[in-house]
């Protein structure tokens, strides 16, 4: 199993940790820099993560990060997620992307803080995001699972990246702290 990304996106971390303990290889790719030419020859969406499993010749180049834990899941044998945990993981995913779009957009010397209706609605949605995880693990509702993989993944990029202040999140803080011992967190932390 091979599986392609950089060290800091929010996307292959999630997997590198699902992955600790694995027999498995990581190769980073610089989807900015040089590498982005062959990274556009085999995945149209020019994103990461990418994983193959060569061992299998029906398995094609996996180009999502839901469908490749879809695959590993399958694999090794983890039971499949519920509608409850798909919803949760629809919930990180959206936040994510609206804290993606967001970086690129201020790298590219956009202000994303400006009150225009893309920028609020982006901001909006992960604060409704972060406030219902923070009411969640208020009420105990999370085990160590891909869901809280993914959670953890994208409080620690958004930390990262200076994209959401979280002290106004004590639950989330707590969470965040307690995780840091779980299997290949420290190992895989963010860093430019």
């Amino acid at each position: 199993m091979k599986l392609y990304g950089s060290i800091t996106s929010p996307y292959v971390r999630r997997l590198r940790i699902l992955l600790a303990g694995q027999d498995y290889e990581f190769e980073a790719v610089n989807i900015f820099g040089q590498e982005r030419s062959k990274l556009k020859e085999v995945n149209p969406t020019l994103k990461i993560p990418m994983f193959e499993d060569k061992s299998d010749a029906s398995v094609p180049l996996l180009l999502d990060s839901n469908i490749i834990y879809e695959y590993i899941a399958h694999k090794l044998s983890i039971p499949a997620l519920s509608w409850h945990q798909k919803n949760d993981l629809a919930l990180i995913n959206s936040c994510n992307d609206s804290l993606v779009n967001m970086m690129i957009l201020t790298r590219s010397k956009v202000d994303v803080n400006e009150d225009k209706l893309y920028f609020n609605i982006q901001r909006e949605r992960c604060i409704t995001t972060f406030d219902y995880f923070e009411k969640k693990l208020e009420a105990n509702q999370f085990d160590w699972d891909y869901i809280a993989i993914s959670f953890l993944v994208l409080v620690e990029w958004a930390q990262f990246r200076g994209l959401f202040d979280f002290n106004n999140y004590p639950a989330i803080l707590n969470f965040i702290a307690h995780c840091q011992n779980q299997p290949g967190v420290r190992e895989t932390k963010p860093q430019d």
